[in-house]
């Protein structure tokens, strides 16, 4: 039997039943292909050993993921990680420095917990219980919704922070030296770390003033305390020194605001709500 010719109205037919293909952005793919080639590098010697043929098979799975969500990649290929930082000085001031993240992505706890492996932590329960509580805030979090690394890193060491002290007040209540001394460098040692530097190069505390007016538009002058966001670092490593738990734990509750209950069971004054429990 002879073929049967193709003509316009074949082209006609097919065009009226394939559906419409959006054009995706060139940074959307890019995250996809970034994502893509983390999960394939996991994946070891089985995948280098085939790598010519993996790139077609990938093409075929980001096609379909094209055509599935209308220009969107589909949930399992989305990160959290921009490859965009600070466009300008009030985008960094505002936003932090370092990459932005997209909080609903569901590697965003992936990408904190590599963000943040070189900050210490007295115990691996520890750092468990600073990521959960991290993910834990941003799970209503939308897709227009984004933090930086920064940003991540910082809070992480305010929770860091946190366990070490809580480390230091069990440590001086048994009367454990070593444990103790362990905590009092560490506490001492976090204003060098760079995940503290990064946000707050040099801390500071100032008197600043501000215009401010009622609702008859009287306008007055008040004057306000202005601290950057680590110089409580400077009283907390001197507060250590000491053998007071209630002193250190007013620093941290008034500065941090970081100290989760989960975090300071030996050193309830650092709670922000323990004078609510």
């Amino acid at each position: 039997m002879n073929p049967t010719s193709w003509t316009d109205a074949h082209d006609r037919l097919l065009a009226d039943t394939a559906p419409p293909v959006p054009e995706s952005p060139g940074a959307e793919l890019e995250q996809i292909w970034a994502q893509t080639a983390r999960a394939i590098e996991g994946e070891g010697s089985r995948v280098r050993r085939r790598r010519v043929g993996v790139r077609v098979g990938v093409a075929a799975v980001i096609g379909a993921a094209v055509l599935g969500s209308s220009g969107l990649a589909a949930a399992d290929l989305i990160t959290a990680r921009t490859g965009e930082g600070p466009v300008d000085a009030e985008d960094l001031r505002l936003g932090g420095p370092g990459e932005k993240l997209m909080l609903a992505a569901p590697d965003f706890g992936d990408v904190i917990a590599e963000e943040t492996v070189d900050i210490p932590f007295p115990s691996r329960e520890a750092r468990e219980i600073s990521l959960r509580d991290q993910v834990h805030d941003e799970r209503f979090a939308g897709t227009d919704e984004f933090t930086t690394t920064g940003n991540v890193r910082a809070w992480t060491a305010k929770m860091a922070l946190c366990s070490w002290s809580n480390q230091w007040a069990a440590a001086t209540r048994d009367n454990d030296q070593a444990a103790r001394a362990e905590a009092i460098d560490m506490i001492q040692a976090a204003p060098t770390w760079p995940a503290v530097t990064a946000i707050d190069p040099e801390p500071y505390s100032r008197m600043e003033t501000q215009k401010v007016a009622d609702e008859e538009g009287n306008v007055t002058t008040e004057h306000y305390r202005d601290e950057s966001l680590f110089f409580y670092l400077g009283p907390l490593g001197q507060a250590v020194e000491g053998s007071d738990p209630a002193a250190v734990g007013r620093i941290l509750a008034k500065d941090s605001g970081a100290c989760v209950a989960e975090l300071v069971p030996d050193l309830t004054q650092a709670d922000p709500l323990y004078p609510e429990r």
